[in-house]
């Protein structure tokens, strides 16, 4: 129901101290870098809007997106991972948030557990370079949006940078714009990020 935040098959957990310093760097990386919020204002995110991010991760995306989607919007934070779902959770907690519900599911397989047709944007940050079936994450995110709704998606630029992930795991913008258009959904314009990363937004 609207107002309340949900997690699935989340069990509690306990984390080591080496965990902990790895997502205090994590943050620390994307709140000095990215800016969630900047990025989901400039793709056009509107209050009552319903979002769904797809590989939430820490939560960064779906806090900036609740926020601009303010009480009567609702955002979708979908992962594989319990320690994504309880961060984001956490995270929400933290902002005084009610409106985030955290799902977990692997975005690979369908079956996300969220109508057809039902969201206004779909966010894809950082989650394509991590998977092999891309097409299969564009299947789902396709069939959740309603027509005319919003593809945000944000990646490590393939250049050489001082950290990120693997040079043969990025995914070029071209290649990106490539594999959506195979998918079914229309490029619209490109979107400021940061040095590291560039964001694209597509549309259904």
């Amino acid at each position: 129901m609207p107002g309340m935040m949900r997690q699935k098959s989340a069990p509690q957990m306990r984390y080591s101290e080496n965990y902990l310093w790895q997502k205090n760097m994590e943050i620390n990386t994307q709140v000095r870098f990215l800016d969630p919020s900047k990025i989901l204002a400039y793709a056009g995110l509107e209050k009552g809007a319903v979002i769904a991010d797809f590989g939430c991760g820490n939560g960064f995306y779906p806090v900036a997106a609740a926020k601009l989607a303010g009480e009567n919007g609702q955002v979708y934070a979908v992962d594989i991972k319990n320690e994504s779902l309880e961060a984001t959770i956490s995270a929400a907690k933290h902002e005084g948030l009610k409106n985030i519900y955290v799902l977990k599911h692997n975005l690979e397989n369908p079956g996300v557990p969220i109508k057809e047709n039902s969201c206004d944007a779909v966010i894809l940050a950082g989650i394509l370079h991590l998977s092999k079936l891309q097409k299969n994450i564009l299947r789902e995110t396709y069939r959740v949006l309603k027509t005319g709704g919003k593809v945000v998606v944000i990646e490590w630029k393939k250049e050489p940078l001082p950290f990120g992930p693997s040079m043969e795991s990025r995914i070029a913008p071209a290649d990106a714009s490539r594999l959506f258009a195979e998918s079914g959904f229309v490029f619209k314009s490109e979107m400021p990020a940061d040095a590291f990363h560039y964001s694209l937004l597509f549309i259904k």
